[in-house]
């Protein structure tokens, strides 16, 4: 029989192996849902013009930078594996920390719970291919947060330097990662200034003056995203958060917010309760507050984005949190290291394999979805080169990420920040006279080309349902 230590050593050997086999699953295939296509086609943009709609957007253009440059180095193209590798290497060095650095600072036993939550965690899934910032958040937001636990136990200049990067990192990647980042910049100073640890405070202010230098240039830019959405953002001004969005919260954090599970939503939160309570013990007896400070800069970025939401402008989402989803899992890990009862593990561990098994057979079905396959194959039989593609709003044109060379056209109105290629406002039906191919409407749920009935016959050629989406496309013809 083995010993203990020799089965941990395996279990700490193996989960990165399974982490990279449970998320590279959903990582090769092709399809994209609404805001990775937004991201496909930031990178087809020229860098002036990528820079530009960021500026004009809501966030920095640092994660679309290295998404068009290793997109290019992948060799570019319609087949966008390479834009989820990059968000799954992000997820293996995030894993990684919580394999070597984790257990540097916290012992391996709390290591592996670490890395097994974070396996087991529905949200890793949902996020652990997205082609959006939230891999790359994660993982600069846990590097910082490990690295000022190590400065907080023993400094040195390097670690410093690492700390500075990793911060500059974290808050070039969204907003509010840099809202994550300043709040768990106060609890740390809070931390340090508690603990009489004063040597170390004035490095802590260079390295917070070098941060905010860094930003500085984009800092103006997101404050002016802000005042500009709060003022001509009606919406959402309007259409405050209540109750209900702190419930959609909760399905994004333990389940999905697009196709979110009951039981998983509530088992979910009963596991974060229960190893929530563990984790107090555990620092009390361990006199370790660590993970506390960790999961408040958590608490405290949901509790900002909600009173945004709430008071001034509904504008939080729970991915928005995400970055900060490293330290959660490090609560969860101390919790679970504290339980002593190995029934009572199994369950937790029963309960947190649960959640992740539904929530993961979900997140398959989608990324293996057939809708795109009927979508080609209708391209392939029924459409030319000549052809054009209306669409009655932005969401419904996003499918032209996979055919950039056909025109389309938003029916009315276009955003000026809005990256699709080859597309362009249709104002004015007289911009189809010059069509010599065929003219067809992409819609999405019930819509259909009813606005347009005055002046062409439609009849419906194809529909089909896609990710999180139901497809219909007519076939325009022009009434004599």
């Amino acid at each position: 029989m083995w010993k203990q230590t020799e089965r941990q050593n395996l279990i700490w050997h193996g989960l990165p192996i399974v982490a990279l086999v449970v998320w590279g699953a959903l990582c090769i295939t092709n399809n994209l849902w609404y805001d990775e296509a937004y991201s496909a086609s930031m990178v087809s943009q020229s860098w002036f013009r990528l820079i530009y709609i960021t500026a004009a957007d809501d966030h920095s253009p640092f994660y679309y930078v290295l998404l068009k440059l290793f997109y290019h180095l992948c060799g570019g193209g319609t087949h966008f594996w390479s834009l989820k590798l990059l968000s799954l290497i992000f997820m293996m060095g995030y894993i990684l920390l919580g394999k070597y650095y984790v257990k540097k600072l916290f012992g391996q036993q709390i290591s592996i719970y670490f890395m097994f939550f974070s396996i087991c965690a529905p949200i890793m899934s949902v996020q652990g291919g997205n082609v959006r910032m939230y891999a790359v958040a994660l993982f600069f937001l846990t590097l910082t947060g490990l690295l000022a636990y190590d400065i907080y136990l023993d400094a040195t200049k390097r670690k410093w330097q690492l700390f500075c990067i990793a911060s500059i990192c974290t808050v070039y990647c969204h907003t509010f990662a840099l809202i994550q980042t300043f709040l768990f910049y106060l609890l740390f100073l809070a931390a340090l200034v508690l603990t009489k640890q004063r040597e170390k405070i004035k490095s802590f202010f260079i390295c917070g003056f070098t941060v905010a230098l860094v930003f500085s240039p984009w800092l103006l830019v997101t404050c002016r995203q802000m005042i500009l959405r709060m003022r001509y953002d009606t919406g959402s001004v309007t259409d405050r958060a209540t109750l209900y969005s702190f419930m959609d919260y909760c399905k994004e954090w333990f389940s999905a917010l697009e196709t979110p599970i009951g039981w998983v939503v509530f088992l979910g939160m009963g596991l974060c309760l229960v190893l929530g309570y563990l984790a107090v013990d555990w620092m009390r007896e361990n006199q370790n507050f660590a993970p506390a400070v960790a999961a408040g800069t958590f608490g405290l970025t949901a509790c900002v984005g909600g009173l945004i939401s709430v008071y001034i402008n509904n504008c939080f989402m729970g991915r928005y949190a995400f970055p900060g989803f490293g330290f959660v899992m490090l609560l969860y890990a101390v919790g679970m290291c504290q339980l002593k009862n190995k029934k009572g593990k199994y369950v937790l561990g029963a309960v947190a394999v649960l959640c992740f098994g539904l929530q993961y057979q979900s997140e398959l079905r989608l990324e293996y979805d057939k809708g795109l396959e009927t979508y080609e194959q209708f391209w392939e039989e029924q459409v030319t080169p000549e052809d054009v593609m209306i669409a009655p709003g932005t969401h419904a044109v996003f499918l032209n990420v996979y055919h950039p060379e056909l025109q389309y056209y938003i029916h009315g109105y276009k955003l000026y920040s809005l990256p699709f290629s080859n597309t362009d406002a249709l104002e004015d039906y007289s911009q189809l006279d010059e069509v010599t191919g065929n003219i067809w409407f992409i819609g999405m749920g019930d819509s259909s080309p009813e606005m347009m009935a005055e002046y062409y016959d439609y009849e419906e050629a194809v529909s089909f349902d896609y990710m999180y989406y139901d497809f219909v496309i007519y076939r325009l013809t022009k009434k004599n």
